[in-house]
């Protein structure tokens, strides 16, 4: 890990509170270190969250999780996926169907990779696909967080925000 990864925050709460930028793609990692998408959703030690553009991508936040990464705890997920709450992708090793449900209705996409890819690598996939026309999942997360934004927006307007 380097030292600006060490040098993040992850005090917080949940994912949306490191969020400065609600326009930016949010997707976390479970990784063990932070270079390598190596963990199973569910007994993820760690996830590690950044902020992406076509341009930029940047570690927001990251968590270490103890006692909850443990198999033989039922409640292993909740602490998990509360504190993602405001990701809008989250990759893993492997992720069960009960998880993906959850995720999902969370407004987090899970994506299952193999093999341990890079963490870099990922993310200059990902701003590939921004630069250029994005796969229809893709495209669909940023239709939907568009659509978010201008509607939050629209709203503080309505009550009078002078922003």
């Amino acid at each position: 890990m380097s030292m600006e990864q060490l040098a993040v925050s992850n005090d917080y709460d949940s994912v949306a509170d490191a969020v400065d930028d609600s326009r930016q793609l949010i997707v976390a990692f479970a990784s063990s270190d932070g270079d390598l998408v190596d963990q199973h959703f569910g007994s993820a030690e760690a996830f590690y969250v950044f902020s992406i553009s076509a341009d930029t991508a940047d570690l927001i936040t990251h968590k270490d999780f103890g006692y909850e990464k443990k198999d033989g705890n039922e409640d292993k997920l909740k602490p998990k996926l509360s504190w993602l709450v405001g990701a809008d992708i989250v990759y893993c090793g492997s992720v069960g169907g009960s998880a993906s449900r959850q995720l999902i209705a969370l407004g987090i996409t899970p994506m299952k990779v193999t093999g341990g890819p890079d963490v870099e690598e990922l993310i200059a996939g990902i701003q590939s696909e921004l630069q250029g026309t994005p796969a229809f999942w893709l495209a669909n997360i940023l239709k939907k967080k568009q659509g978010q934004s201008e509607s939050r927006f629209d709203a503080m307007d309505d009550e009078g925000w002078d922003g």
